[in-house]
């Protein structure tokens, strides 16, 4: 099944490859361990999609288990893609609603980083928090 849904990933056609990253969110919901499994290995792929299709097949975990997917988020943090750079954040935003400490705390760590790639990734990853915790941050973005 991951070999189809890494073809799918694979395609020169964005339509194609969001089928991939929806499949790998609809199988976490029910095999967590396999698609994390999977997406480790593709967060280390040469192609762009395929690392790309590993962080959004994290959307659904990340909410529910962040610390599950940590492993493979800093795999990718540092990513020269802003493809695979976008799809990092948004991960970090969809964990921010109910896990913000969670949020906030890696984009502390990152937020120390001399890649403009990864300091590309705190700041829009934090975009949500910034009206509820505005002070934070703020504190996070002055690193």
């Amino acid at each position: 099944m991951f070999r189809e849904i890494r073809a799918l990933a694979a395609s020169d056609h964005w339509q194609t490859r969001e089928v991939a990253a929806t499949a790998l969110v609809e199988i976490g919901k029910r095999h967590s361990a396999a698609v994390l499994r999977q997406t480790r290995l593709w967060a280390k792929d040469k192609n762009s999609n395929i690392r790309r299709a590993a962080s959004e097949g994290l959307r659904g975990i990340v909410k529910v288990d962040p610390e599950a997917v940590r492993p493979i988020i800093e795999i990718l943090r540092a990513d020269p893609e802003l493809y695979v750079q976008k799809s990092v954040a948004n991960v970090l935003r969809n964990a921010s609603a109910k896990h913000a400490e969670f949020v906030l705390g890696v984009c502390r760590q990152w937020a120390r980083s001399r890649s403009p790639h990864t300091r590309w990734i705190v700041k829009d990853g934090l975009r949500k928090l910034k009206t509820s915790r505005p002070r934070e941050v703020a504190a996070v973005l002055a690193l």
